[in-house]
């Protein structure tokens, strides 16, 4: 199966580092942040393997704590991404996760000074599971692209998948100021 090549904008969102929400509210503006569902659910095959592998396998119980929010910009969905942690790390390392509301993640991630990021690369979407997603989101006609990438605090991992809106390639990323450091380091990128 061959997969699309992906556009040149849409590579600059997929390898942006930094806060995505901050770059996505200097391209587009009137940012949002709708919260879709959070809360004790249980997480994909493929979610569990990529937890277990940052955890050094520590995680026995697939019980999940799963965040799913819509990034808004200039009154268009432009990414839909999903965070996924081991549960009880929702009352632990990661608790300020629960209170974010509709505050974007980033706010969180990048003013810890203890986290670490790993990106995990991107990867263009199946195409049964991008219809799906697409049709579900209210995207079509394009093939969807995701990005990966855990962020770890005293050893607990957090999973952060962004899928990207095709409406997010009008605009270029942009720079990003602000203010928090984030140790990042690069996966592989998925094909």
């Amino acid at each position: 199966m061959r997969t699309a090549p992906v556009d040149r904008s849409l590579r600059a969102w997929l390898e942006s580092e930094g806060s995505l929400s901050r770059r996505l509210a200097r391209a587009f503006g009137r940012f949002e942040v709708q919260v879709l569902k959070q809360g004790c659910a249980p997480a994909r095959a493929d979610e569990l393997t990529v937890l277990r592998r940052a955890g050094r396998s520590r995680l026995s119980v697939p019980r999940c704590h799963v965040r799913e929010v819509m990034l808004w910009g200039d009154g268009q969905p432009l990414v839909y991404a999903r965070s996924v942690l081991p549960a009880v790390q929702s009352r632990l390392t990661w608790r300020a996760l629960r209170g974010l509301g509709t505050r974007p993640l980033a706010d969180l991630l990048f003013g810890l000074r203890a986290a670490h990021c790993t990106r995990l690369g991107s990867a263009c979407m199946a195409p049964m599971r991008a219809r799906r997603l697409g049709e579900r989101l209210g995207w079509t006609g394009s093939p969807l692209w995701h990005r990966r990438s855990v962020f770890t605090r005293r050893g607990m991992p957090l999973l952060v998948t962004e899928w990207f809106s095709p409406q997010v390639c009008q605009r270029a990323p942009g720079p990003v100021g602000g203010r928090g450091k984030l140790r990042e380091s690069r996966g592989r990128t998925a094909r």
